[in-house]
């Protein structure tokens, strides 16, 4: 029921948006709408950072070993406190490693977002969507999703020291 509504959001605003832009006497050309798929963006922009990939693995680690501890406290023949001691030590590990997830997180989406300006000037875009629940339709001749993996290769490679 809830996932029928979003797609009735959608085509809802995506309905009013495209008659609102509706040739008018004298106005200019239709607006240029063009999509990416902003996970695969991420994801592939994540996995050329090793020390994201580190951080991630670590941090996944982490919690699931903390999931297994906060099990066997549940359990009554454990020893609860060498368990404690386990899981305040996990505590303090994870919180390090959030806080390195999210600075590393938050320069993957800068750079994300510098590349998609980039992009959306380069093809002279109005409209840059991303692919998923908000988009029930595109032709794979407007996606730039790799168009922007490689200007954010390119940004990265002016931005190394090699390059100076």
């Amino acid at each position: 029921m809830r996932y029928g509504a979003v797609i009735l959001a959608a085509t809802l605003a995506m309905t009013v948006s495209c008659s609102y832009f509706k040739k008018k006497e004298g106005a200019g050309p239709p607006p240029v709408i063009r999509y990416m798929n902003l996970k695969a963006v991420y994801n592939s922009v994540l996995n050329k950072n090793r020390d994201a990939v580190d951080v991630k693995k670590k941090l996944d680690a982490k919690l699931t070993r903390m999931r297994e501890v906060e099990r066997e406290l549940g359990e009554p023949a454990t020893d609860h406190v060498a368990l404690l001691d386990e899981y305040r030590q996990l505590a303090v590990e994870l919180s390090d490693l959030k806080g390195r997830s999210k600075y590393y997180k938050a320069k993957i989406v800068n750079q994300i977002d510098r590349a998609v300006k980039n992009v959306a000037k380069t093809a002279k875009a109005d409209f840059i969507y991303n692919l998923g629940d908000e988009l029930i339709y595109a032709k794979k001749e407007y996606d730039v999703t790799e168009d922007i993996i490689r200007e954010i290769v390119r940004l990265d490679e002016r931005r190394s020291p090699e390059a100076r």
